[in-house]
């Protein structure tokens, strides 16, 4: 193709830059179906058509049907407004004002306004006022000598007149001949007023407890207090103000040294208090207050108080006790002697071997001693001689407890089986019958002898 170009003297690459030297041919718009020739010939390359909903909807048959649907007409006939004279309900004036009224107009031109009542009328709202008759003011209301019966009447229209704003009630109060009335004179006018017209005509004031007039009655007193410190409060100087915020200040930082004081001392007065005496954990009998014998009966040395329980505690010391009858180390608060009491003697049960049985046992051999539950006083003598006394049951039948189970290994008396098995040479079993559920007892194995 070159050597063709060069015999006819055609310069190589002139059609290239031809091509691309060619006009571009613009492509033509498309007017959108459903749009008009004139609204399309406003368009040009520079303003093209967006894309849009509309121009989506057009193309459709069914959007083009409802664009050449005609408008129907209402059956009230064709919509028009004119302008017509009105009055207002709400005003008792006459006054005739203007506006432009929504009107029908039928095929044969007659005008049928929409709406002859005025739109706006049922906004018009207004309150109950109380009012009364002659045998009402004769036979309910309380005579008040502060007011006649011509200046109530006059307060009852300004209430109407004003709809209860009380502040332009009190403002347009001139009653011709009377005294000066503030607002929560006429307040408290008109309340008592309605509350015994409300109260008259329901016969009872229980018929009418839930209401706001017989609930919550107006008190003068209050309100008049009520203005008066808002009064104070306004009329304030910013140097008072800077006085009162200064005393705050000083207040709070006496009060906080205060406090610091006092946790001080707390410090001091536990870190001088001797350390509590603990009893040694293998020997807890010897560290239990021993029991002052009282010629009373057999059982009285072991209810009576002991000799180191006294009514006063030490100084230091807890004035309540532990399951081990020794001042109890308790968080720093406030506890009921005897509800403590109860406590820590549930817990010297919780300590007793052998369950549930051997529990009530406790109880019952307490309920024996004459002692059915803690004592009705609970001073710190009586509650220390009640734990102790539970202390030493516990011990005791413990003790009770350890000697039949020697026995019945011993085969000594008393032994029932274990005697029986010690006789016969086998070993006595590792658990009591009368303590342990059948459930529970140890299967043990029998042993042949090479004999």
């Amino acid at each position: 193709m070159a050597d063709v170009k060069d015999i006819l003297g055609v310069p190589r690459g002139v059609a290239a830059n031809a091509q691309q030297d060619a006009p571009k041919t613009k492509e033509r718009m498309q007017r959108p179906a459903g749009m008009s020739r004139e609204a399309f010939a406003l368009l040009d390359g520079s303003h093209p058509i967006p894309p849009s909903h509309l121009a989506v909807d057009l193309n459709k048959k069914a959007a083009l049907a409802g664009l050449k649907q005609k408008r129907k007409f209402s059956s009230k006939g064709l919509l028009t407004y004119q302008f017509r004279p009105f009055t207002n309900p709400a005003r008792k004036d006459g006054l005739v004002l203007q506006h432009w009224v929504k009107c029908f107009k039928d095929t044969a031109g007659k005008l049928r306004e929409a709406d002859e009542t005025y739109p706006f009328a049922k906004f018009n709202k207004q309150l109950y006022i109380f009012k009364y008759d002659d045998d009402e003011w004769d036979n309910v209301l309380v005579k008040d000598p502060a007011w006649t019966r011509e200046e109530t009447d006059y307060l009852l229209q300004l209430c109407e007149l004003f709809d209860l704003r009380f502040l332009i009630i009190a403002d347009r109060y001139e009653y011709p001949g009377g005294v000066h009335r503030s607002m929560e004179d006429i307040k408290a006018r008109y309340y008592a007023v309605a509350r015994q017209l409300l109260v008259g005509r329901e016969g009872t004031e229980d018929s009418v407890a839930n209401n706001v007039l017989v609930r919550h009655p107006f008190n003068l007193t209050h309100e008049r207090e009520r203005k008066r410190g808002l009064e104070l409060a306004v009329s304030r100087t910013p140097q008072q103000e800077a006085e009162e915020n200064a005393i705050l200040e000083q207040a709070a930082i006496i009060q906080a040294a205060r406090k610091a004081e006092q946790a001080q001392l707390q410090a001091q007065r536990k870190a001088a208090a001797p350390p509590p005496a603990v009893a040694p954990a293998a020997t807890p009998a010897a560290a239990r207050p021993q029991v002052a014998a009282t010629p009373s009966g057999p059982l009285a040395e072991a209810a009576a108080a002991p000799a180191a329980i006294a009514d006063q505690a030490p100084s230091g010391q807890s004035s309540l006790f532990s399951a081990e009858v020794a001042p109890a180390q308790l968080k720093p608060g406030v506890y009921a002697r005897g509800r403590h009491t109860q406590e820590v003697a549930t817990a010297q049960l919780a300590k007793v071997t052998g369950g549930t049985r051997a529990q009530k046992l406790v109880d019952t051999t307490m309920l024996e001693l004459g002692v059915p539950g803690p004592p009705s006083v609970p001073t710190r003598a009586t509650c220390g001689a009640y734990l102790a006394l539970r202390a030493e049951v516990i011990a005791m039948l413990e003790l009770r407890k350890t000697l039949q189970h020697r026995q019945a290994g011993e085969g000594g008396p008393g032994s029932d089986n274990r005697g029986r098995r010690a006789a016969k040479g086998k070993a006595p079993a590792r658990y009591d019958t009368e303590d342990t559920p059948a459930a529970k007892r140890p299967r043990v194995s029998k042993k042949f002898s090479d004999d």
